[in-house]
């Protein structure tokens, strides 16, 4: 028999469970609610322990005044055990039919493939039997999806995976191009800094400027700080950003700069031998390359301050892994590498604090440099991020005729909207 859980417990179950996220948590319900959803927690128990359980959202479709529900990487069972998922699914449609719904959609966090960093497969082997089961018990499979957008979260996900490995091994595993620029971020007197709700417009204004540079239109700061304020509670969420410590850096600069002055000086004392005016000339060329950076320098703390923020992200620490949800960085600063620098910190934080999984989340399908996202993919896969493939949407309608007037209804919206923007 299914019942109501409380936040609590369900959130318990959820962090301690091989595929909770922050998706099957109280507190994404709670955020959702300020989109209009409605969040139930509900599950089933055995001898007094939760065995199965979901957070399901559900959202009243005006005109029909019935609902259609939603579990954000639902469920949290055991799929190959299916005389429970037999049961619960039995059981969640009852639940849900009860509540008036005429549909309910889940994207399971379970893998289909084991796949490499490079998005090929490892092994022929599949989770299709998890498929055809749903199939069986009245599920619709909404296909192999490989876009970014298609499906309500990312079919495609790429995930480092953190268990048994120490510091010095992940940094070793890098792609050489990602440990130089991961290396080289350390010299420009980068900070990382967490940042609390006072200073979220910041961040805000940070992914604003990305999503004009990449094309996507950003949420409102309401948003985030809605989410923070869920989040914050049991401290499952961090908002970080990278600072350029402007006055450090000169100072580190000027040092490098009366060193190398010394060198120079010291080397044009010696006999000017073909090899040491080679050397010179070399020493000259740091000088130059040197006293451009210090003058950048000086034009960016005159125009923007002694500390600059260049680039930032934000962070779900719920469960077993941290997941790198939104990330956002200045063009104009991006040659200080801050995204690298930001996310090795990060990778470091979910190593020290016993985090099974570092989760750089979505990606497509797609592994070719013509893909629209193949940048996005690369840098992900430059951390040695293998690509995880899960099975997919699915829909499981609970009222045929009620169904078909909302796909009209959709249609019909779905029209109207294209119009307008046309207009």
């Amino acid at each position: 028999m299914i019942e109501k859980l409380t936040p609590e417990e369900f959130n318990e179950f959820s962090k301690n469970h091989e595929q909770g996220t922050f998706f099957e948590s109280s507190y994404w319900g709670e955020l959702k609610s300020f989109t209009g959803w409605v969040s139930h927690l509900v599950g089933i128990k055995q001898d007094g322990k939760i065995v199965a359980a979901t957070l399901l959202l559900g959202k009243k479709i005006p005109v029909l005044g019935k609902y259609i529900y939603y579990a954000p990487r639902g469920f949290l069972i055991d799929y190959t055990n299916y005389y429970l998922l037999e049961k619960f699914v039995t059981e969640i449609t009852k639940y849900v039919k009860k509540n008036k719904g005429i549909f309910i959609k889940i994207n399971p966090y379970v893998e289909y493939r084991k796949r490499d960093i490079n998005g090929n497969p490892v092994s022929d082997e599949t989770n299709r039997n998890i498929i055809d089961k749903l199939e069986h018990l009245g599920f619709i499979h909404n296909g192999y999806t490989i876009d970014y957008g298609i499906d309500l979260e990312p079919r495609w996900v790429s995930v480092l995976d953190l268990k048994g490995k120490t510091e010095e091994q992940i940094l070793s595993d890098l792609r050489q191009s990602t440990r130089w620029r991961v290396n080289n971020s350390y010299k420009h007197g980068l900070e990382l800094n967490e940042i609390d709700e006072s200073r979220l417009s910041e961040f805000k204004d940070l992914m604003e400027h990305t999503g004009e540079r990449r094309g996507f239109i950003d949420r409102p700061l309401s948003y985030y700080k809605k989410m923070y304020e869920s989040f914050k509670k049991d401290d499952n969420i961090k908002v970080m950003l990278v600072e350029l410590n402007v006055e450090n850096y000169l100072i580190n600069l000027n040092n490098q700069k009366q060193e190398l002055m010394l060198k120079i000086a010291e080397s044009k004392t010696k006999n000017m031998t073909t090899r040491n005016q080679s050397y010179l000339n070399e020493l000259n060329a740091q000088l130059t390359s040197l006293e451009d950076r210090i003058e950048n320098l000086k034009i960016i703390e005159e125009t923007k301050g002694k500390k600059v923020t260049i680039a930032g992200g934000l962070f779900m620490t719920f469960g077993k892994q941290v997941v790198s949800l939104f990330g956002a960085s200045y063009k104009e600063y991006m040659k200080f590498n801050g995204q690298y620098f930001l996310n090795f910190k990060m990778i470091k934080y979910a190593l020290t604090n016993g985090y099974e999984k570092y989760n750089f989340y979505g990606i497509t399908g797609e592994f070719n440099e013509d893909s629209p996202m193949y940048g996005l993919f690369d840098f992900k896969r430059g951390f040695n991020a293998d690509v995880v493939e899960l099975i997919g949407e699915f829909t499981l309608i609970t009222r045929k005729f009620s169904y078909k007037l909302y796909k009209i209804m959709l249609k019909i919206y779905q029209k109207t909207k294209k119009r307008v923007k046309k207009w």
